[in-house]
């Protein structure tokens, strides 16, 4: 009987091994299958890393540009208003002589006005000597 068993346990420990082998992967297959999988994981990983750093690269690019040209639009916006205030302090320098002449020739004309009005006195008073002139001497009555 010990011989029996001992053949049914020697019998049972080659053949459950045997049909293990056939149905089912061993831990070693399995480890091995993980280990592949996850260096396949690995590489794609690392080439998904190599792309972001792409991505990074061309964002920060963007950005470079984007920078480039706000400080270009600030530049023109700067150069217009510039420009703006420098016409109006030309015009406001440019009519300052312009106003001074003017005031100096309305001052002119002022005093000419004032000139007219007392030889236009002068003139009557003249006028008027003249006429009575004519009364007395008729060789002056022609004359107005």
């Amino acid at each position: 009987m010990k011989r029996l068993s001992l053949l049914i346990l020697l019998l049972f420990m080659v053949v459950y091994p045997l049909s293990a082998q056939n149905g089912a992967p061993t831990d070693r297959e399995l480890l091995l299958e993980l280990v592949k999988q996850q260096t396949e994981t690995n590489k794609q990983v690392a080439i998904i890393a190599t792309k972001l750093e792409g991505v990074d690269k061309r964002f920060d690019d963007v950005n470079k540009r984007m920078d480039m040209l706000l400080y270009i639009m600030l530049g023109l916006l700067a150069s217009i208003f510039g420009l703006i205030a420098m016409v109006f302090w030309d015009r406001r320098a440019a009519m300052k002589p312009i106003e001074a002449e003017t005031q100096k020739i309305q001052k002119e004309n002022i005093e000419l006005k004032q000139e007219i009005a007392i030889i236009k006195k002068k003139q009557l008073k003249t006028d008027n000597f003249i006429k009575k002139i004519g009364e007395i001497d008729s060789r002056f009555a022609g004359i107005l």
